[in-house]
């Protein structure tokens, strides 16, 4: 905690445990289908849960992961310049770089932000 001449506290140091993370839900939402028994299944990842769960289900670490196992598998954007990383199953392999980056949407949102992606990309063309 920083404190300003005067005694005040500095806001932006303290605001740091709401900030949103870079690429938070990059991939949107999961996407659910109704079941009969009242419940729903996550078509990602085929995980069934109650209706009132699906919102912090969509948040939590394993619908992320799963959604980006699902993309990666189907070729969608921004995953189709990615594959599977053969030597671990948490990352995934630049195609364009080479470069090895961790499975989380925050890292492949740097990445394809990046100085070194974007130079090779446009040089590709």
């Amino acid at each position: 905690m920083g404190r300003k001449e005067g005694g005040e506290i500095n806001e932006e140091e303290n605001s740091t445990a709401t900030k949103v993370k870079e690429g938070q839900n990059l991939l949107g939402l999961p996407t659910f289908k109704p079941l009969d028994n009242g419940r729903f299944k996550c078509v990602e990842t085929g995980h069934e849960l109650l209706a009132h769960a699906r919102d912090s289900y969509g948040q939590s670490k394993h619908c992320r992961l799963g959604l980006i196992d699902s993309a990666l598998a189907k070729k969608r954007p921004p995953l189709n310049m990615f594959i599977q990383d053969p030597v671990s199953r948490s990352k995934l392999k630049c195609k364009l770089t080479g470069v090895t980056i961790n499975k989380t949407e925050e890292h492949i949102w740097k990445h394809i932000n990046g100085k070194r992606f974007l130079n090779m990309l446009g040089s590709t063309f």
